[in-house]
């Protein structure tokens, strides 16, 4: 995966902690391979605001860039103890919610910041790799793309959205995702189409939902992402 503009590779079982504001990527999974993700705000971590929990053991963590990104490999004891919580969390989720399950969640990610906090890797103090400008400047872009791409976009729109030069958007997409807003965009595309073509459309109405007007530039847009045609796709993995 792809996170504050570095490369992470996780082994069968591995986590990650992402911090909030960062822009992350799953940028490949092996074959077979799932993910699950967690997302939750760090309020519901400080009980309420202003309490000594929230200034003492949430806000230096969370604010300030010095906690992007920590992996937590399955294969070290200390680590391995924040991803059997991660576990119960998804087996949770996984079932029929009740009031008191979703309850039961509350209370386990509350634990489950704590073991983090207990067991958090010596080098997980790096600082951010990205400046705060050029980060709100991608997550403006990024939020573009997310919104606006089963539409007639180019380079120029995407770089208005952060009310910045085609030439800087370019660097930034570069600097920081190693690609171009185009391949970006693109590869959302087709990744946004793998969800439909679990359905009954068309091909082609796929393609137009997607941002593609001609099925045939869909087509060839795919088999050079995904390295197969939507078709074979569809017989594979349906």
């Amino acid at each position: 995966m792809q996170a504050d503009a570095r490369q992470y590779t996780l082994n069968e079982n591995d986590a990650a902690f992402i911090n909030s504001g960062i822009i992350h990527a799953v940028t490949k999974l092996s074959d077979g391979g799932q993910y699950a993700s967690l997302n939750f705000p760090y309020k519901m971590l400080s009980f309420f605001s202003g309490s000594r929990m929230e200034k003492e053991y949430i806000l230096p963590y969370v604010t300030g860039g010095h906690l992007p990104v920590v992996i937590l490999r399955s294969d070290i004891a200390s680590q391995n103890s924040v991803i059997k919580v991660l576990r119960e969390i998804n087996t949770l989720w996984d079932h029929h919610l009740s009031v008191q399950d979703k309850y039961l969640i509350s209370i386990k990610i509350a634990a489950l910041w704590h073991t983090f906090l207990m067991n958090l890797p010596d080098e997980s103090t790096d600082i951010c790799s990205i400046s705060m400008v050029h980060r709100q400047w991608l997550q403006l872009m990024l939020s573009f793309i997310y919104e606006h791409y089963p539409e007639e976009i180019g380079l120029a729109d995407i770089s208005a959205s952060a009310n910045i030069s085609v030439g800087e958007c370019c660097r930034i997409f570069r600097e920081h995702l190693q690609t171009t807003p185009y391949q970006f965009l693109t590869e959302y595309r087709v990744r946004k189409s793998t969800e439909l073509l679990s359905g009954p459309l068309a091909v082609s109405e796929i393609a137009g939902l997607c941002g593609y007007n001609q099925p045939s530039n869909y087509i060839a847009k795919f088999k050079s992402v995904m390295g197969c045609t939507p078709t074979q796709y569809r017989k594979h993995y349906k």
